[in-house]
């Protein structure tokens, strides 16, 4: 049983309602915390333009542009990660999400083995900057950026 509905089914035994009422609002407190999610991705919702540079020799390619939706409760990772995948090859694993960014692991083909790893930031709940990097190497960079509502789930 929880601390607030042992306090709350106890409450009935106190004689100073001063004393219950300061305790049913410590309870109320601490249980509103702890239902909380800390992982709560604060990327807005909306309609995002997501720029993805592949990088050669340390300098990126021609961009690759991509529009996507993102709706309340939707999963950032295949809204702004799944677009970033090295090559066909490539597998994403160890995922670690935050309120403001994304990381994981990737590895890459059987023979030789490319691994390496991944990562977005939100600067804002609008806009975020990433990149990957295999073999200690970045393969590509990303931008993306919020720029309106989205009007359906066709969008």
């Amino acid at each position: 049983m929880s601390l607030f509905a042992r306090s709350v089914s106890h409450l009935h035994r106190w004689s100073n309602p001063l004393a219950a009422m300061l305790l049913l609002g410590a309870s109320s407190t601490i249980s509103s915390g702890a239902h909380a999610d800390p992982a709560d991705f604060q990327a807005m919702p909306g309609l995002w333009k997501i720029t993805l540079h592949t990088v050669k020799d340390g300098h990126p390619g021609q961009a690759k542009v991509t529009w996507k939706c993102l709706y309340d409760g939707a999963d950032p990772w295949a809204t702004f990660v799944d677009v970033m995948a090295p090559d066909a090859a490539c597998e994403r694993h160890g995922e670690h999400r935050t309120s403001t960014a994304l990381a994981w692991n990737v590895s890459c083909g059987a023979t030789p083995k490319r691994a390496g790893r991944g990562h977005i930031d939100l600067d804002s709940p609008e806009h975020y900057t990433g990149d990957v990097a295999v073999n200690g190497h970045d393969v590509l960079q990303v931008e993306g950026k919020r720029y309106a509502a989205c009007t359906g789930p066709s969008d």
